[in-house]
């Protein structure tokens, strides 16, 4: 009986693989263009465990992490290939495969680059992956682009939340070589396009003027924020995503907390309850209840009130012109600035993943749309502050949806570590520090304070509660009636709490 080399994989399934990553790694080796950068992700489960679906595709499934999501393959594989058809009829390309897909394949080991996962499929099949989805998605462009567009409707906004996920991106890259099959540049004239790009330092914007402004018009019918123009946008991106969300946060002209609704006192119900009756032996039971009370109270930040809050304190908000995004925000005494904010059907899975992609990519301290997302989640927790904000908020969505999105989308926003006070943490500071200078927030300030030093001098006595119960008995009588103060005045005056 002949013996096995131990050296050589005995499973057929890992020779298979050592052949496919041999391939892979030499076409990457012959390929001639510099590594990009990872720019389409992975939403981790972190993010997308309350709605999924924002992060999923449901029209559409683009590229090799959905293309063959099964319920999307099956509704729109074949209208995939029915556009794909069009497109190389209205172009006259007979041989396809000598023309879209040969271009394609150059790319595909670059492209594997630009994914933070690997692919486990060949470059054949990748490269008919991109193929068609990259057509079909050109052609989505092209018909935006069109002079006679003039309205879109539900049909196209569903397939548009889609095309703007995170995991749903098409490199730029695989658009730009399937556009040059379409419409091939002579010889000559690309010469002198690189011989321009390369004495200018700059580079090829690709052929018949393909370049990334073949996203702006998508991506400003589409946006919840306004964008900058075509010519300050970036001059060199990785998508659609990529696009839209650098045209946001470029809008301008020449630590995270979680949104929640803004209660200043919320556990005074509770500790009443607790302090009405004080069974002798449950003291020691009742003291780290109380602690527990007094640190939640003293310590809890809201991040500021709610819009409807702050208008009846005095406060008007004011929409920046077209061409001030975002980092525009500012305060002046009670004066607020904010970006207009347009919402539709799409507008909630669009911003669920620019915050995502924000996160992601972002490789600074600065995370503006995320902060900007963190204030307006803040100001809008009920119906009332969308009607105090009309003059911000468009779009066709009904306030209680409007509602509903800036609650959900509260709690999906990613934890951002920062080293300094950002734009908008210093914006919302000086909210607060106008809100609370008010001479009805000083008391409230005050047992505040005060609900601070009885804290430390419960755990002070801490060690004698067993022993000493009739002290800390009385002590905690007297914080009960500091809490009920707190109450009384509360819902006489407010203090910042807001109504559902």
């Amino acid at each position: 009986m002949a013996s096995i080399d131990p050296s050589l994989p005995s499973n057929p399934k890992e020779q298979k693989w050592e052949v496919e990553i041999s391939k892979i790694l030499n076409h990457q080796l012959e390929t001639d263009i510099k590594i990009p950068l990872v720019s389409v992700f992975q939403v981790p489960e972190t993010m997308t465990t309350k709605k999924p679906e924002t992060y999923e595709p449901q029209q559409i499934g683009l590229g090799p992490i959905h293309h063959f999501q099964p319920r999307t393959y099956k509704k729109m594989e074949q209208k995939k290939l029915d556009v794909m058809q069009k497109v190389l009829k209205d172009n006259h390309i007979k041989d396809y495969e000598l023309t879209i897909l040969n271009n394609v394949k150059k790319v595909v080991p670059i492209v594997r680059s630009c994914y933070d996962m690997f692919l486990e499929h060949d470059d054949e099949h990748l490269t008919w992956v991109f193929a068609i989805d990259g057509l079909f998605l050109l052609n989505i462009f092209h018909n935006y682009n069109q002079p006679e567009l003039t309205e879109v409707g539900l049909k196209e906004r569903l397939v548009a939340q889609d095309v703007l996920m995170v995991e749903n991106q098409i490199p730029f890259l695989v658009l730009k070589e399937i556009n040059e099959a379409l419409y091939p540049t002579s010889v000559v004239l690309k010469e002198i396009d690189e011989s321009l790009c390369s004495s200018s330092g700059g580079s090829s914007s690709s052929s018949n003027n393909f370049s990334y402004p073949i996203f702006h018009t998508f991506c400003t019918i589409h946006s919840p924020l306004k964008l900058c123009s075509k010519w300050q946008a970036p001059s060199n991106v990785d998508h659609p995503l990529h696009y839209m969300y650098y045209s946001i946060v470029n809008n301008v002209s020449a630590v995270f907390h979680p949104c929640s609704d803004v209660v200043y006192l919320p556990y005074t119900n509770d500790c009443f309850e607790v302090l009405k009756k004080v069974p002798k032996d449950e003291i020691v039971k009742t003291y780290k209840q109380i602690i527990s009370i007094l640190e939640t109270f003293t310590q809890s930040k809201p991040i500021i009130p709610s819009a409807s809050n702050l208008h009846a304190a005095g406060f008007t908000f004011h929409s920046l012109e077209e061409h001030q995004g975002i980092k525009h925000t500012r305060v002046r005494r009670k004066e607020v600035d904010l970006p207009v904010v347009t919402l539709n059907k799409d507008s909630d899975v669009i911003l669920r993943n620019l915050v995502a992609y924000e996160s992601f990519t972002s490789n600074s301290n600065r995370f503006p749309l995320a902060e900007f997302m963190v204030l307006m989640c803040a100001l809008v927790v009920n119906v009332d502050d969308v009607k105090s904000l009309d003059n911000i908020i468009k779009g066709d969505l009904p306030a209680d949806e409007v509602v509903k999105l800036f609650t959900g989308i509260s709690g999906s926003i990613p934890a951002m570590k920062t080293t300094e006070e950002s734009y908008f943490q210093k914006t919302i500071d000086d909210i607060n520090r106008v809100y609370n200078s008010r001479q009805r927030m000083k008391p409230y300030l005050f047992l505040k304070g005060l609900a601070l030093w009885l804290l430390v001098g419960l755990k002070g006595i801490g060690g004698f509660v067993e022993s000493s119960w009739k002290i800390v008995a009385f002590i905690l009588s007297l914080v009960s009636v500091l809490t009920l103060t707190a109450q009384a005045y509360c819902e006489f005056f407010g203090c910042g709490k807001t109504k559902r």
